[in-house]
């Protein structure tokens, strides 16, 4: 069985969850701290351990992977969650050293929805991270009411596949998308939680084991759930199945025994989406649907391709990094080994062949799936503990568009004009009464046709590109246009200095002249500052 709360796999018939506390006998229970004192003592170690930088104010939450506790940064005065590793896994040097790598790897990801790490430190036989303080609430909070409205959950999915796009440009695969690891702030922004977490213990317990699954059941993907090597296409499936259950309010597999949400997760297909949601768009449905395919082959080749499908009326476009698949090279699966994504290039146009006759394409020899006899370790909901426990609606402000910027075909030269052939030219005389001998007409030579030159098309300047993030976000006018809210994603500029402003009422307007490169794509990010009343 699974808890409710943190989705921390327990024993079939467990009264309390060991992850977070909570009574799972009692609908009306929420998590708390089942050992109050190795809590107490794990603060008290915490707070010893940074004090003169951090003053830690008391524990936010706690799960599977660690605790997390809510503390200030003394130096800059502003509020931080610190992300404390359990202490059991402290003593395995590989492990540390793993996680180390991975949170310093993710902590170069730079999003507006990935939450920022701001440093990766061990002390005293503690090993930790300091992040951003979010205050607002987790998905798996705002989903405790049921179905979201269309609009919404659009809205959710786009700004996390942007985000992981983001990161699978950059080589990181999350590998743990769940509601717990997706926050919702009290300006409406979708944040993403927990990055490299699990790719680290992943590799600390195959040490040791085999066969081993990191992640949360309800939200793995089939080849993640066969213990396979996984590439972005794994967090694509694993954000489908979060845009189902946002929509339909149900997860699409369920079962009490994880072997069998597993079994399922490998050879069940879903129920159909428009069935348990009917005013769902079409679009928004194969969307998800081909999100949620078994072969990760016919998923969407990036996350950019799947955040267009789930919003059409806001495209997006890679900013850089990898252009192509997603799919990583095939070969063994070794848990220690690094994030490979593998771009396909098209190939050169060149002179066709001859057509030959087609052959039949072999047949893949199926391979039976290993047997789901495997251990299972769950990723507590320590995510959803970044954010503190208060009200606030799950609604968002008006949505970000993201521009996607092509640059158009070039149009084919014009067939050059050629005058018209000149026609022959007959002498005609004047015939009298008697008449005298007739001239025979002769016609002038023919002039060579005069070839006049090709017009062509006054070439198109090479265009540059900006992308504004801000936070919270705001209202973007370029050289006095307004154009639309954060985040602006690849909009088209010609090269040159532009005037950018930024605003949101009640705050503080961010005025800037950038440079625009042809070519290049110029980043700029923000913070708007509340007005004084």
């Amino acid at each position: 069985m699974q808890c409710n709360h943190c989705d921390t796999t327990l024993p079939d018939g467990s009264r309390f969850c060991s992850g977070c506390g909570a009574d799972l006998k009692d609908p009306t229970s929420g998590p708390r701290p089942r050992h109050s004192g190795q809590v107490t003592d794990l603060l008290s170690k915490v707070a010893k351990q940074v004090e003169g930088r951090y003053k830690v104010d008391g524990l936010i939450g706690r799960g599977g992977m660690g605790a997390v506790f809510k503390a200030v940064d003394m130096t800059l005065d502003r509020p931080v969650a610190i992300k404390v590793l359990p202490p059991e896994m402290s003593h395995d040097e590989k492990f540390v050293g793993r996680f180390e790598r991975e949170a310093r790897t993710a902590a170069k990801l730079d999003h507006p929805s990935i939450i920022p790490i701001y440093a990766v430190e061990s002390s005293g036989g503690l090993h930790y991270f300091v992040m951003k303080f979010i205050t607002g609430r987790s998905l798996d909070q705002v989903l405790d009411a049921g179905p979201v409205p269309i609009e919404l959950a659009q809205r959710v999915v786009w700004q996390c596949a942007t985000a992981l796009g983001h990161a699978h440009q950059r080589g990181v695969i999350h590998r743990d998308i769940k509601p717990g690891n997706i926050m919702i702030d009290d300006e409406g922004r979708s944040v993403l939680t927990d990055f490299g977490i699990s790719k680290a213990l992943q590799a600390a317990t195959q040490l040791t084991a085999t066969g081993q699954v990191i992640g949360t059941p309800h939200y793995m993907s089939p080849e993640q759930a066969k213990g396979l090597n996984v590439d972005g296409r794994s967090d694509q499936y694993s954000l489908a199945l979060v845009a189902y259950r946002m929509l339909t309010g149900d997860l699409p597999f369920q079962d009490e025994s994880v072997h069998t949400v597993l079994y399922k997760q490998i050879f069940e297909e879903p129920p159909p989406l428009n069935e348990k949601r009917p005013d769902a768009p079409a679009f928004l449905v194969d969307a998800i649907r081909r999100g949620m395919t078994k072969n990760p082959d016919e998923r969407f080749a990036t996350m950019e391709e799947f955040a267009t499908a789930v919003w059409p009326e806001n495209p997006v476009a890679p900013t850089g990094g990898l252009h192509g698949s997603m799919a990583a090279v095939t070969g063994p699966s070794l848990a220690d080994q690094p994030t490979e994504i593998t771009s396909a290039t098209p190939p050169t146009p060149s002179t066709p062949a001859p057509a030959a006759s087609p052959k039949p394409a072999p047949r893949k020899k199926s391979r039976a799936v290993p047997a789901i006899a495997a251990v299972v370790v769950i990723l507590g909901g320590a995510g959803a503990a970044f954010v503190m426990m208060q009200g606030g609606g799950g609604e968002a402000a008006t949505p970000p568009v993201a521009v996607a910027s092509q640059e158009p075909a070039a149009q084919p030269a014009a067939p050059p004009a050629q005058a018209p052939a000149a026609v022959p030219e007959t002498v005609v005389v004047n015939v009298p009464a008697a008449p005298p001998p007739v001239a025979t007409p002769r016609p002038r030579p023919t002039p060579p046709p005069v070839t006049q030159p090709a017009v062509q098309p006054p070439a198109r300047p090479q265009m540059g590109f900006i992308t504004i993030s801000a936070t919270p976000f705001g209202r973007v006018s370029i050289d006095g246009v307004e154009i639309q809210d954060t985040p602006l994603v690849g909009y088209e500029l010609s090269p040159g200095r532009h005037i950018i402003s930024v605003s949101r009422e009640g705050y503080e307007s961010q005025v800037d002249t950038v440079t625009v490169s042809a070519g290049g794509t110029t980043r700029k990010s923000y913070v708007l500052i509340r007005q004084e009343q």
